[in-house]
């Protein structure tokens, strides 16, 4: 519905091949990023809201209806800061405030962590929502950046690629690392050590990548696809 009255920005070119092999044969490059840019997200959305459920009811003995309402409050508030983060983006371009997410995930990770570690629903509440500033930072700027870095000619198939590569593998296995750090070395704030590894990975991923903020956006290729091409 919401596409139906939208013109196409440029012709779109007859295919001799399949999008999937295209964008795995041109652009694999392209697809790493993608998923290197997507690494913190992943982590930081499964470990934050995903795992931490549990964990609060493990480590801070919280009742389990209670971490639930924790975690449901943060995920409302956490849509408010993805709007505003994308507002900002926009304003002030895609890179400064995916960097800044990165750098506060690297060295806040730790800190909430230990805010998070006491038998308090107010500290535990509080801890979240300070994990809630950081990944919805990112997360309000992150498809900004993926769908101007994406080759026109395979912008979904790309996009689409990268981002479920780091979610389902990355992500998806978080939870279980984060608990086999706990059990390995009784440390119950452990977690933070894998938000702050995805911090840096993306961190690392988003130096090669340009700017996108006013680029042009439907040429078939933009400077920052172009590091990875």
């Amino acid at each position: 519905m919401l596409r139906r009255q939208m013109l196409e920005t440029t012709a779109t070119p007859r295919r001799e091949r399949a999008p999937i092999v295209e964008t795995l044969h041109d652009h694999w490059r392209t697809v790493l990023g993608f998923a290197g840019l997507s690494v913190f997200n992943a982590v930081g959305f499964y470990v934050s809201f995903v795992y931490l459920v549990s964990w609060l009811q493990n480590a801070d003995h919280i009742a389990a209806a209670r971490a639930l309402e924790i975690n449901s409050f943060s995920m409302a508030i956490l849509l408010v800061v993805v709007v505003a983060s994308g507002l900002l983006t926009d304003r002030f371009g895609r890179k400064p405030l995916l960097l800044l997410a990165t750098i506060l995930g690297f060295i806040g990770a730790m800190p909430l962590f230990w805010l998070l570690d006491h038998p308090s629903v107010w500290l535990a509440q509080l801890g979240q929502l300070g994990l809630v500033l950081i990944v919805g930072l990112y997360q309000g700027a992150q498809p900004a950046i993926l769908v101007e870095a994406a080759p026109l000619k395979v912008r979904c198939t790309a996009v689409s690629l990268g981002y479920n590569i780091a979610f389902g593998v990355i992500g998806g296995l978080t939870p279980l690392v984060a608990s086999w750090l706990v059990a390995r070395t009784g440390d119950e704030i452990a977690p933070g050590f894998l938000m702050m590894v995805g911090a840096a990975l993306t961190f690392l991923t988003l130096l090669r990548f340009s700017e996108t903020y006013r680029t042009p956006f439907a040429g078939t290729r933009s400077r920052a696809a172009a590091a990875y091409a």
